[in-house]
């Protein structure tokens, strides 16, 4: 079993090593997009989001390869069954160190990116606000007499001068 063990850990730092240098990646076309989402490139834009995208299916598969390693091996799947097959693989906790590192590269690749959409949604709302004014459907908002904002009362007839 101790081969097996050494294979398996083997395959397991791999993974691993993968996982992290596409986190690393990842997190700069990430900060890239934040610069590129500023501007008024769509083009860029474009191509940016397909460079994330190839990053985030090449993570998923090295997330499927380490969970189906996982239940292989009958430690079942999810935190716990992994938990497991990093302690059996690698008593030392080399595997699990390396996992806490990958950790946290994807949390700080989830707050660039949540920032990203946020970008992403606040032009979408503006381009939406302006498209509006042009067509004459989106009148301006409306404000109570106390600041909180009605939504649209619709168009009101003023009289005629």
């Amino acid at each position: 079993m101790s081969v097996q063990r050494n294979d398996i850990q083997r395959h397991l730092t791999r993974i691993l090593a993968e996982e992290r240098r596409l986190l690393g990646e990842l997190e700069a076309v990430l900060q890239r997009e934040t610069d590129i989402l500023r501007g008024d490139d769509a083009p860029a834009i474009e191509r940016i989001g397909d460079s994330r995208h190839g990053y985030v299916d090449t993570l998923s598969k090295l997330d499927a390869e380490r969970a189906d390693t996982c239940r292989m091996l009958s430690f079942g799947t999810g935190p716990n069954g992994l938990a497991r097959l990093y302690e059996w693989a690698d008593p030392s906790g080399g595997l699990r160190q390396d996992w806490n590192l990958n950790l946290g590269l994807a949390r700080r690749c989830k707050t660039l990116n949540d920032r990203n959409g946020a970008i992403v949604l606040a032009k979408l709302g503006r381009v939406q606000q302006l498209l509006g004014k042009l067509r004459g459907t989106t009148p301006a908002p409306v404000y109570s007499p106390r600041g909180s904002r009605y939504g649209s009362l619709g168009a009101r007839d003023l009289g005629c001068a």
